[in-house]
C-alpha cells in the first residue's frame, strides 16, 4: 500500500457513480412520465386536398344561433387568399334574441384520445376579430356544452397552436380536465359578441 492513501477511496468513489447512475436514472423515468403517450407525428385534419372534406372523409358543416332563435347571419365558401386555399366564413353575429355565433364544424370519426396530442394547430387569415376553437367530447351532451379556446386572427396568414391544456370548459358541471377525454367534433367559431365576421381557414391539425 502506498503510505498516506486510504484503503476506502474506492469505495467512495463506487458510492458516488451509484448515486450519480440512480439518479440519472430517475431523470428519465420522469420525462418518460411526462411524454408518456405523447405522439410526435402532427395529424392533418384538413389542408382542402380535398374541399368539404377532412381526411377521415367528414363534411363541414356551417350553421347559426338561428338553431336556438338567434338572428346571425352568415355562409362559408371556398376562396382563394393570397394564392392559399382555404374555407372563408364570413356574415353578421349578433347577440340579439339571444343568439351570437357563426360556425363550422366536423365531427371527429374515429374519435381522437386527446392524450395522444398536446393540441390543435390552424393556418387562419382574418380580420382582427376574435374567435374561438370549440371541441365536443364523450363528457359533452347538450348543446351548451363544449370546451373553448380563444384566439385572435389577424390580416395575415398565420399558423396558431391551441394547447389542450388552454381550453376551458363552457359548463360549471363538465369535467374541468379535458387531458383524458376524446374529441367528437371541432368547431370554428365566430361569436360572443356583436360584430363583422370574415376569417378563412387553410390548414387544421393535430400537433
Amino acid at each position: 500500500m502506498v503510505r498516506g492513501s486510504s484503503p476506502r477511496g474506492p469505495t467512495i468513489i463506487y458510492k458516488e457513480i451509484n448515486i450519480l447512475k440512480f439518479i440519472y436514472i430517475i431523470i428519465i423515468l420522469l420525462i418518460n412520465t411526462f411524454t408518456n403517450g405523447a405522439n410526435t407525428e402532427v395529424l392533418i385534419l384538413d389542408k382542402l386536398d380535398q374541399p368539404g372534406k377532412t381526411t377521415q372523409g367528414q363534411s363541414w358543416t356551417f350553421f347559426t344561433d338561428g338553431v336556438m332563435g338567434g338572428i346571425s347571419k352568415g355562409y362559408v365558401e371556398i376562396k382563394i387568399i393570397n394564392k392559399i386555399p382555404c374555407y372563408r366564413m364570413s356574415g353578421n353575429v349578433t347577440t340579439e334574441n339571444n343568439g351570437g355565433f357563426i360556425q363550422i364544424r366536423s365531427l371527429i370519426n374515429p374519435n381522437i384520445k386527446i392524450s395522444d396530442y398536446e393540441g390543435i394547430y390552424i393556418k387562419v387569415y382574418g380580420n382582427d376579430k376574435t374567435y374561438y376553437l370549440h371541441l365536443r367530447t364523450q363528457f359533452t351532451l347538450v348543446p351548451w356544452q363544449y370546451y373553448s379556446f380563444s384566439f385572435n386572427a389577424s390580416d395575415k396568414w398565420t399558423e396558431i397552436k391551441a394547447p389542450f391544456s388552454k381550453f376551458k370548459k363552457s359548463n360549471f358541471y363538465q369535467p374541468k380536465n379535458i387531458l383524458n377525454q376524446t374529441i367528437k367534433s371541432i368547431g370554428l367559431v365566430a361569436g360572443f359578441d356583436d360584430y363583422q365576421a370574415d376569417i378563412c381557414l387553410a390548414e387544421i391539425g393535430f400537433y
